[in-house]
């Protein structure tokens, strides 16, 4: 854990306010690093004066790949046809991506849907605007699943893997996903997921995929992460009255983060590294704030590269 003087401040506070213990304070404030990275970014494009988020208006004439590209995801996905078309190139500085986007217009001006793509064409997301039928039974979760295959199929994003589909308590319907895996491991929150409303239409597909780094050439043993592991956390609980026990260890792809080290905030628009990810569950009067601490060890050097807190 790093020792410098925001650091320890963070934790004097928590100790004092919340009568908490000082290695649980100290996990949890280091824990916010990332969301305080992007308040930064927000910060600096106001006293620059620059715009985090700009946007210009393309059209079929000059971007007819794009137009084309949404139209046929239109139709494969089922989505109706609008009067018109808009659309638009995004730059998003805040999360470091640019999407060109095309959106069905009715008559009247309303969006019917959107298509939204990345600079090699690739989809990011769809959506439908109108709402799903009321009649019929709905549809079962492997009905589901088929559904959304076909869809994607028929785009062209025929997934790999196997798919799982979760009851949508919430929109109702199903949200069927497709984990993201590379050289046999999974690469950590990337999927391809589909929301398929009760009536058995298409309401929405999103694709979330991070650049990754080579694999490393040679990776770290599982005990050696876990020696890291226990060494860190080590530091972190013992003579706070309080234990730990390491839950998991797998290998991931994961987006190396400043949840540990403040100063490693660069960190975040870095590709994706594979790594040794450890599950420990914290113990006695850690136990109060923490549930869960989530570490990455880098494969290639064992060094921590960074994880997550559930408070």
């Amino acid at each position: 854990m790093t020792t410098n003087g925001a650091a320890k401040a963070a934790i004097a506070v928590t100790i004092v306010v919340g009568g908490l213990a000082a290695s649980g304070g100290a996990i949890a404030a280091a824990g916010s690093s990332r969301s305080a990275a992007l308040q930064s970014n927000r910060v600096a494009a106001m006293v620059t004066g620059r715009s985090a988020v700009s946007e210009m208006a393309i059209y079929a004439d000059d971007r007819p790949d794009v137009f084309a590209r949404a139209a046929s995801m239109r139709d494969a996905l089922g989505f109706a046809k609008g009067a018109t078309r808009k659309g638009r190139h995004v730059a998003d500085g805040l999360q470091n991506s640019t999407y060109d986007e095309v959106a069905e217009v009715d008559a009247a001006g309303q969006p019917l849907s959107l298509a939204q793509f990345d600079g090699s064409g690739r989809l990011l997301a769809a959506v439908r605007f109108d709402a799903p039928s009321r009649n019929g039974s709905g549809i079962s979760g492997d009905e589901a699943v088929k559904t959304a295959q076909r869809g994607l199929t028929s785009a062209g994003y025929a997934p790999n893997g196997r798919a799982r589909a979760q009851a949508n308590e919430a929109a109702g319907g199903w949200d069927v996903h497709w984990d993201r895996a590379q050289g046999g491991f999974r690469v950590r929150g990337d999927e391809l997921s589909v929301h398929v409303w009760q009536d058995g239409r298409i309401q929405s597909v999103a694709r979330v995929e991070h650049e990754l780094a080579a694999a490393p050439a040679r990776t770290i043993a599982q005990d050696q992460a876990r020696s890291v592991v226990t060494t860190r956390c080590g530091s972190w609980f013992q003579g706070n009255d309080s234990g730990f026990s390491v839950q998991s260890m797998e290998l991931e792809w994961v987006g190396p983060n400043a949840a540990f080290d403040p100063a490693k905030m660069d960190l975040a628009t870095e590709p994706y590294r594979l790594a040794w990810v450890a599950n420990v569950k914290p113990s006695g009067r850690a136990a109060d704030s923490l549930r869960l601490v989530t570490l990455y060890v880098d494969a290639a050097d064992g060094s921590v590269i960074g994880g997550d807190v559930v408070e």
